[in-house]
């Protein structure tokens, strides 16, 4: 009895073992099922992006790193083309055009002396009475005064076009958005953040996530929200898109983790009923 029931577990065990064998040799030779593909044609396309001047923003910097000795503007002042913003120290740019200047007129005078000389020399060397070498040497220094005229006009445009560095002007005709300066400190050559105009008129700029650029078309109406308070804030249409794709790094909450995405920029034109929006808000375009 014994004997038989050894020999019946026996072959359950060998068909269970059989069966398990056999289940997963075909389960690992079926192919793998892939997931369908996400489908993102019913949720609405919300993109954040940027309020900014319309043209883009314009930095205004100084290539040298001098104190602020004069203010012309304040935030929200429309300037003009080559208007003045502010003036940089420029003691030393002064006395360099000063000295220039004085070379120019030490110049000038000495070639007025040498022309006289050479006409006298001339018409000594005509008669006979000066030799060809003396009116020859005077005819040398008249040319080398002139020459001496030409390099101090150049020295005197270099001081000044120095001094001229020294005062910070409008490369555009625009708003004052950003005037972060004050009278007496030092202006950095490497800060060119500190001073910001731009358009009166605002635009929105878009970063568009590669898997929505198919959606978003010229024309297309976006509602834009504040960022942080979800107010409305008005509508944007867009007007241009860039003609190529780029990247962009995003991080997670996990400072090691990092992924890109693929993504393509889009304008668009701002309209808005509410006064004050600041450049540079985050805003969230959902689009209609």
């Amino acid at each position: 009895m014994k004997k038989q029931f050894i020999i019946i577990t026996g072959i359950i065990v060998f068909c269970c073992a059989s069966v398990f064998i056999f289940t997963n040799f075909k389960r690992s030779s079926e192919p793998p099922v892939i997931a369908a593909p996400a489908d993102f044609s019913a949720v609405p396309v919300k993109v954040y992006g940027i309020i900014e001047p319309a043209g883009r923003k314009v930095f205004v910097g100084s290539p040298l790193t001098k104190r602020i000795t004069k203010i012309y503007v304040k935030e929200g002042d429309w300037v003009k083309l080559g208007q003045r913003i502010c003036d940089l120290e420029n003691s030393v740019e002064k006395k360099q055009v000063e000295l220039s200047l004085a070379k120019v007129a030490l110049a000038q005078k000495s070639f007025v002396l040498s022309t006289d000389d050479l006409k006298r020399t001339k018409k000594l060397f005509k008669t006979k009475i000066n030799s060809e070498s003396k009116y020859t040497q005077a005819k040398i220094n008249n040319e080398l005064d002139l020459k001496r005229i030409k390099v101090a006009n150049s020295e005197l445009n270099v001081a000044k076009a120095k001094q001229e560095q020294t005062i910070l002007r409008s490369p555009i005709e625009g708003l004052v958005y950003k005037l972060d300066i004050l009278l007496g400190e030092t202006l950095s050559s490497n800060d060119n953040n500190q001073i910001v105009l731009g358009a009166n008129k605002l635009w929105i700029k878009l970063s568009v996530e590669s898997f929505w650029r198919n959606k978003v078309t010229l024309g297309s109406v976006f509602t834009i929200y504040d960022s942080e308070t979800h107010e409305i804030l008005g509508k944007g249409t867009v007007i241009q898109r860039s003609p190529y794709m780029g990247r962009r790094d995003f991080r997670t909450e996990d400072t090691q983790e990092r992924f890109d995405t693929k993504f393509q920029e889009f304008i668009l034109e701002f309209n808005t009923s509410k006064e004050n929006i600041p450049i540079g808000l985050s805003v969230l375009a959902e689009l209609n």
